[in-house]
């Protein structure tokens, strides 16, 4: 467990993690068919306290997989710098894990999506980076 001092939001083996904010309807759910042992965290205002941060990361400590969760209105470039700060923050701690980068947007203008500040991350990340409008649900 990489975030030793910070409770865990989940129980050791859920069968299901969601990441919402109050208030927003966009959300993440991990579905943990496996019932892997993971763990679950607020980032923002909880393990970073200042900067660019990211929500949530959640994490499969079989798998060594950490998903580094941003809940954004629309500002997907914004999104991506939060993901890439929390992931430079938190390096030492996710040195030995699979780094995955998910955005899930209230809504997203097309100008948004093939702006040249998202695309470069979008090059750069390839398959780490996964953007959804709305929610996403996904096997960890």
């Amino acid at each position: 467990m990489p975030l030793q001092g910070f409770p865990s939001l989940c129980d050791k083996n859920a069968a299901q993690i969601v990441s919402r904010d109050k208030n927003n309807p966009q959300y993440h759910k991990g579905i943990n068919t496996q019932k892997a042992y993971v763990t679950h965290y607020r980032i923002d205002g909880v393990v970073m306290q200042t900067g660019n941060r990211c929500d949530y990361a959640l994490l499969n400590e079989e798998k060594r997989t950490a998903y580094l969760i941003e809940l954004k209105g629309s500002d997907l470039a914004a999104a991506a710098k939060q993901l890439e700060a929390t992931e430079k923050f938190l390096h030492n701690q996710l040195s030995s894990y699979k780094v995955q980068y998910r955005i899930i947007a209230n809504k997203c203008k097309t100008q948004e999506i093939d702006s040249s500040e998202y695309r470069k991350y979008k090059l750069r990340w390839r398959d780490r980076l996964v953007q959804k409008t709305g929610w996403l649900e996904e096997n960890i």
